[in-house]
């Protein structure tokens, strides 16, 4: 059965983390979370380079920065320079993870990110890429997590 948190019990949940210098913010509109992205949120969060997290309708994004002209947007664009982030699409319908974007200039922080994804994460919902130009970077970590069980 799938858990759903409503909005005041996320809200309590990510105002630990707030309080503590990490944002999360999600967008007004939503009223209920699955459980599993709000604890795939948290666990973005507890990364030590994870500065902001925001969730909308169907889409997670966390990052180290975020754009100076859009304070509540995570920069995830793929060959930034500086920011660290992963933006996940996600279906509640077909539970499905789309990776979006991910990008890490520091070796080894994009493997942190998905750890961080996969962590007890539940093997009801399927992870997904829909375009792949990471020179081999999904191949391995298809091999490295959930080995036959992704959407490419």
């Amino acid at each position: 059965m799938d858990k759903w948190l409503n909005k005041k019990e996320f809200e309590k949940v990510f105002a630990l983390y707030n309080e503590k210098g990490t944002q999360i913010w999600v967008i007004s509109r939503i009223k209920k979370l699955p459980d599993e992205i709000v604890r795939m949120a948290t666990r973005l969060a507890d990364l030590d380079f994870i500065n902001y997290v925001r969730i909308c309708d169907e889409t997670l994004a966390a990052s180290s920065e975020n754009y100076s002209n859009r304070p509540r947007v995570p920069i995830t664009n793929m060959n930034h320079e500086t920011a660290i982030g992963i933006q996940i699409l996600y279906s509640t319908e077909y539970k499905t993870i789309n990776f979006f974007d991910i990008n890490s200039p520091k070796k080894g922080f994009g493997g942190k990110m998905l750890d961080a994804v996969f962590q007890d994460f539940s093997h009801d919902w399927l992870p997904a890429v829909a375009m792949d130009w990471s020179n081999g970077f999904w191949e391995k970590m298809k091999k490295r997590y959930r080995k036959g069980e992704w959407i490419l």
